[in-house]
C-alpha cells in the first residue's frame, strides 16, 4: 500500500484541554498541563534517548541495521496522530527530560513503554501519571500492558506492585521468558515426533475455548488485555487502522489439541510495524503452555506450533521469532534458540487508570518526602522500562 509523504514533525498537543473530571478534585490525579504529547520528531527523540543511555550501545547495535525502518515506522504512526502512538515528555528548568511513550496494541489494548527520566523525580512522576490520567479520562481503553525487566528495582516497585495495589480482578503481574528463536531452527522443529495431536490455525473470529484456555493459563486480564474475548481474533479492525497510514497490525493463532481434541498450547503470532517496541515486543509470539502438561509433551507442542508460525515471520526483517511465553522455555527448546532477557508483564484493565496513577503518584510522593517507596537513584541516573 502506497502512502503518502510522511513528515518527521507533528504538532505537539498540550493536556491543560484535559476533560474535566467527574470525580471530586482530590480523588483524582490531572494530567500536568506542563506535559506535550508527540512534541519531539521521531529523530530528535531517539536521539534523546541515546543522550539519556536508554539506547545503551548494545541495543543500539541491535537496531542499526533497522533504524531507518524504525524511524519511518514511527514516523507513519504519528500521521495518525494519537490514535496509534502517543509519545508524552516533560521537559525540566533545569535541563532534565523524562519521557514515556505507548501504542495500540489491540482493539482496546495499549502498550506502555519506554520510561525515560534524566532528571529529577518530578519529571517521571509527571509523565507516568498523566498518561494514565489521560488515557483513564478518555474512557475508551479496555486494558493497558508494561513490559518490565525484574531485575530493574524501580520498574518492579512501580509496575510490579500493581497487582497488589489494584486487586487481582483489575490487574495481574506475569514474569517469563523472551528470546529469539532463529528461523531454520523453528522450521526444524516440525519434524518427527513433533506431537501427538494436530496444529490448527484459528479462523480469526471468537472462540470461547481458546479465552477459557488463556484465562486458565494466564488469566482474565490478560484476555481482555490481548482482545481474546472479542470476535476479532486476527485484529482486522485495528490492522484497518494501521492501514490508514501505509502499516499493518495483524494476528494468526495457531493451537495444539491433544488426541481429544482439546487446546494443549496455543502461539498468538502477532505482527507489527518493526522497533515499535526497542525490543521488537509488537512482533512477539506469545505462548501458552498448558501447565498441567508434562515436560515431553510441552516440549512437542511447542515445536509443532513453532514451526506452525515460522511464516508468519517469513518477511521478518531479524529473521527470528520473538518469542514470549511463561514456560521456561530452557527446557522446551533445543540448543540455537537466542535469549533475551526474563521479562515480567504488568496488564491493567482500563477501568482502573486512575486508581494505577494514584498508585504510581504516592509512590512518587513517599519518595520525595523521604518514606521509602521508589528507590534512590541518582538524579542523573535514566529510569527505563521495557
Amino acid at each position: 500500500m502506497n502512502s503518502p509523504a510522511v513528515m518527521d514533525r507533528a504538532p505537539a498537543t498540550p493536556l491543560s484541554g484535559a476533560p474535566a473530571s467527574r470525580e471530586t478534585p482530590d480523588a483524582r490525579v490531572a494530567a500536568d498541563p506542563d506535559c506535550r504529547v508527540n512534541a519531539l520528531p521521531p529523530s530528535a527523540l531517539f536521539e534523546r534517548y541515546e543522550s539519556s543511555r536508554f539506547l545503551y550501545p548494545a541495543k543500539r547495535a541491535r537496531l542499526a541495521p533497522y533504524r531507518a525502518l524504525i524511524l519511518d515506522n514511527w514516523r507513519r504512526a504519528r500521521r495518525a496522530g494519537e490514535l496509534l502512538m502517543a509519545e508524552i515528555s516533560h521537559e525540566e528548568p533545569g535541563g532534565g527530560w523524562a519521557s514515556v511513550s505507548g501504542w495500540r496494541s489491540t482493539h482496546g489494548g495499549w502498550q506502555s513503554q519506554h520510561l525515560v527520566s534524566s532528571g529529577t523525580l518530578a519529571g517521571g512522576r509527571a509523565v507516568m501519571t498523566t498518561a494514565l490520567a489521560m488515557r483513564a479520562d478518555r474512557g475508551t481503553d479496555l486494558a493497558q500492558q508494561n513490559w518490565f525487566s525484574p531485575s530493574n528495582r524501580f520498574a518492579a516497585l512501580v509496575f510490579g506492585t500493581v497487582a497488589d495495589s489494584l486487586g487481582p480482578a483489575a490487574a495481574t503481574v506475569l514474569p517469563g521468558d523472551y528470546l529469539m528463536v532463529p528461523l531454520t531452527l523453528a522450521h526444524a522443529l516440525g519434524g518427527p515426533g513433533s506431537g501427538p495431536g494436530p496444529v490448527t490455525e484459528l479462523d480469526g473470529g471468537a472462540c470461547p475455548e481458546l479465552a477459557a484456555f488463556a484465562a486458565r493459563c494466564r488469566g482474565e486480564v490478560f484476555v481482555r488485555a490481548e482482545s481474546l474475548d472479542l470476535g476479532d481474533l486476527g485484529l482486522d479492525e485495528v490492522d484497518r487502522l494501521y492501514r490508514l497510514v501505509g502499516l499493518r497490525r495483524y494476528r494468526r493463532i495457531f493451537v495444539h489439541h491433544d488426541r481429544a481434541g482439546r487446546i494443549q498450547a496455543a502461539a498468538l503470532a502477532t505482527r507489527g510495524p518493526l522497533g515499535f517496541n526497542f525490543s521488537f515486543l509488537e512482533n512477539r509470539c506469545d505462548l501458552l503452555v498448558d501447565p498441567a502438561l508434562d515436560p515431553p509433551a510441552a516440549r512437542a507442542a511447542v515445536g509443532a506450533l513453532l514451526a506452525a508460525v515460522a511464516p508468519v515471520y517469513a518477511d521478518f526483517e531479524p529473521a527470528r521469532i520473538p518469542v514470549a511465553s511463561e514456560t521456561p522455555m530452557d527446557r522446551l527448546l533445543p540448543a540455537g534458540a537466542e535469549p533475551v532477557r526474563p521479562y515480567s508483564r504488568a496488564l491493567w484493565l482500563g477501568s482502573s487508570g486512575q486508581d494505577f496513577a494514584r498508585h504510581i503518584d504516592g509512590l512518587y510522593e513517599r519518595r520525595r518526602q523521604g518514606r521509602g517507596g521508589a528507590p534512590a537513584v541518582a538524579a542523573t541516573t535514566p529510569r527505563r522500562s521495557a
